[in-house]
């Protein structure tokens, strides 16, 4: 046995390992094949969770039951993970009181304490994937071994987390999907969840405790108002009025802890004038209002009220931000148009007052009742928001541009656009995956209004949708934009947008609907007499018939699409399509037209598409039982696609590995690749390919 400093350990006849490894196995016999998909560089324990407040108070009650649930001090190995649900009004408490229980009981959870924030949005999506691709980076998986979808992520947290002893705090849940996907492996674990909208589903099938937090009492109101005031002032001398101050927050512990700042920020005004400014106000805010003259929204306003004009404005812009994610600095900057220097100071002031949060380096939140209050309250502000959308709608056309610059649609469509975005450098994937949010919350208002616009950011994202695999937002996306387009009479722009779209369902293996909308995009292009786009709708039938397998139909479609192309005379379109007729053609004839295709891609300098050329040549080379040749085309393209993280192309490479050694005799190389290939498929969900990696196991095993 090996030790991880490299020496062979042995103490009273067994085996033992000093140090500190990775992984290990240990094993007497072994048979069939052992994988593991430990993190390529672990990292400490993440320690996520935030701090608890420094003047938590009251329920002590809700702790002791979360404990009695959780069973922090037991071991519990190969049972569920215990989960918890925290429910009760917006502002009671609910977050506090997960953080508490985590730092007087994190010390149990030695393996990581981690957080999500899934800010009670009931229209974005991919929160739990975003959240489960941070943890995973921080146990020390490297981006390219964390799977792109939500499924493939919580799989691979599961199997990490299994027999871990890890505690996870999910904040502001909408449904018992999104907890299910957060849920560590079996194990001694604990989840706390505050819950945003009922999660009864989770009670039957779970086994979730509930602990309802009930307001603060008076009394405790009492004790928490005192605590954060401290010794800025003696309000024994105002105890009368205090009481009132407290009746007015009705025990919501974010108006508490706001009416307390005023106390603290102003301490020579006297606590009666507070009590008769929040006695005015006359409406509230319904989801913490118990009658209408007792309302969080008077607290807000009086917050709000006391702030600096530039610290006003930009919360005011809270109000204005399309959809729910966070918002950078950089964001706000352009929709109140300061110096960001300026829009840092005024949100240091709005962090002092709770009225906003930090939650990442420049990036900042505000719950729905922030964001609710803010509108109300600068109903003036609307020319915000057309700055946020026009800042988000450039830079993602921009940065989408960044992401496949020779694609030429944009610049095809919209010549002009690209020369008026040139002073808008977007930074491409980077910039798009952590927008992404606000950017569909743009697109949802530029469907709405029927702007030409939503078919120019359908276009520009397509590269990013459909290299990440985010396949819902590439249909709704299109769906959307084909529809503004018949609005709009743009034939052109439908065609592309229907085209796009189709890439969805093949994407899905949903192969008949993809073709239904690959044949309208051809038909929309004869209409508009445009040869080009037909060209890329026969194409797009073309490969979809050979994912299929149907390679006698993509071969008439493909050929189609070469006759358009040297029509077109473009020499990087013929070049695309030689190779993808070279992927069905004979195979002399096919090992021609990619000999061809490859000259022209490393000609233009191509490498991606001269990889992907020397693939399918592999495999033409195994049908002519040229074994060698092939293998000289395969590990030069899988040694490309594995240095620029092409998971897709490497695993259909390991796929024609595989056959090419089966074709060769080789059967027990032949079983290696195809079974590399299924767990690459299976780790980044690559649901249809693994589908027919198994089918060839399948075929070897009968």
């Amino acid at each position: 046995m090996i030790s991880a400093g490299g020496e062979r350990t042995m103490a009273d006849g067994g085996n033992r390992f000093d140090g500190t490894a990775d992984a290990v196995v240990q094993a007497r016999d072994i048979y069939g094949d052992v994988y593991q998909y430990a993190p390529s560089s672990p990292k400490a324990p993440p320690r996520q969770v935030p701090p608890p407040s420094r003047f938590y108070t009251n329920n002590e009650r809700q702790l002791a039951e979360i404990t009695k649930f959780l069973r922090p001090c037991e071991a519990r190995d190969h049972q569920r993970p215990g989960l918890v649900v925290l429910r009760g009004d917006p502002g009671g408490g609910k977050s506090a009181t997960a953080y508490q229980w985590i730092h007087e009981y994190g010390k149990h959870y030695q393996d990581g304490l981690f957080y999500a924030s899934l800010t009670a949005g009931t229209r974005e999506t991919g929160l739990e994937s975003e959240a489960l691709h941070n943890w995973l980076l921080g146990v020390g998986y490297a981006r390219d071994q964390i799977p792109a979808t939500l499924d493939g992520r919580a799989a691979l947290y599961r199997s990490w987390s299994t027999d871990k002893r890890v505690a996870v705090v999910i904040d502001d849940a909408i449904s018992a999907a999104q907890v299910r996907a957060l849920l560590p492996g079996m194990g001694n674990s604990a989840v706390l969840v505050t819950e945003a909208r009922s999660l009864g589903a989770l009670r039957a099938r779970d086994g979730a405790e509930f602990v309802p937090l009930d307001p603060l009492s008076a009394e405790s109101a009492r004790l928490l108002v005192f605590r954060i005031v401290g010794e800025t002032r003696d309000l024994a001398r105002e105890s009368e009025q205090v009481d009132e101050l407290i009746g007015l927050c009705e025990g919501q512990t974010t108006a508490l802890c706001v009416a307390a700042s005023l106390l603290v920020e102003f301490p020579d005004r006297p606590v009666a004038r507070w009590v008769r400014e929040l006695s005015r106000e006359g409406r509230r805010l319904a989801a913490l209002s118990r009658d209408e003259n007792l309302s969080v929204l008077a607290v807000f306003n009086t917050a709000v009220g006391r702030l600096d004009e530039r610290a006003q404005q930009v919360y005011a812009a809270f109000g204005q931000h399309p959809g729910t994610g966070d918002v950078s600095l950089a964001a706000l900057s352009v929709a109140v148009a300061f110096d960001e220097e300026d829009v840092q100071d005024a949100l240091d002031r709005l962090c002092a007052a709770h009225l906003v949060r930090e939650v990442g380096e420049d990036r900042y939140f505000a719950y729905s009742l922030i964001r609710e209050h803010a509108r109300a309250r600068f109903p003036d502000a609307a020319a915000m928001r057309v700055r946020f959308e026009e800042f988000y709608l450039r830079k993602a056309i921009a940065a989408g541009h960044a992401v496949q610059p020779k694609r030429g649609w944009l610049e095809k469509l919209w010549p002009e656009l690209l020369a008026e975005l040139a002073d808008s450098s977007g930074d491409g994937w980077g910039w798009l995956d952590a927008e992404r949010a606000n950017v569909l919350a743009v697109a949802r208002g530029l469907h709405s209004s029927g702007s030409e616009q939503l078919c120019q950011l359908a276009v520009a994202l397509w590269p990013f949708q459909e290299q990440a695999k985010y396949v819902e937002d590439m249909d709704v996306l299109n769906k959307n934009a084909a529809e503004v387009a018949v609005e709009r009479d743009l034939t052109f722009a439908k065609g592309l947008a229907v085209v796009q779209r189709g890439f969805a369902f093949r994407t899905r293996g949903e192969y008949d609907k993809a073709a239904t909308l690959f044949a309208e995009g051809e038909e929309l292009a004869r209409q508009s007499e445009r040869v080009d786009l037909a060209a890329t709708a026969v194409e797009s039938l073309g490969i979809s018939l050979r994912d299929q397998g149907d390679r006698g139909e993509a071969r008439t479609a493909l050929r189609r699409n070469l006759e358009m192309a040297e029509v077109l005379d473009d020499p990087r379109r013929t070049a695309l399509a030689r190779m993808h007729l070279g992927s069905v053609d004979e195979p002399e004839a096919g090992v021609r037209l990619l000999d061809q295709a490859l000259g022209a891609f490393e000609e233009l300098g191509e490498g991606y598409n001269a990889a992907k050329t020397r693939m399918w040549r592999g495999k033409r080379h195994t049908e002519l039982r040229r074994y060698a040749d092939s293998e000289a085309d395969l590990i030069s393209a899988l040694a490309y696609m594995t240095a620029h993280h092409k998971h897709f192309d490497r695993a259909q490479i390991l796929l024609f590995f595989g056959e090419n050694a089966h074709a060769a005799g080789d059967a027990a190389a032949a079983r290696q690749h195809f079974m590399d290939a299924l767990a690459l498929c299976r780790m980044r969900g690559f649901a249809e390919l693994a589908q027919r990696v198994q089918g060839r196991l399948d075929e070897d095993q009968s």
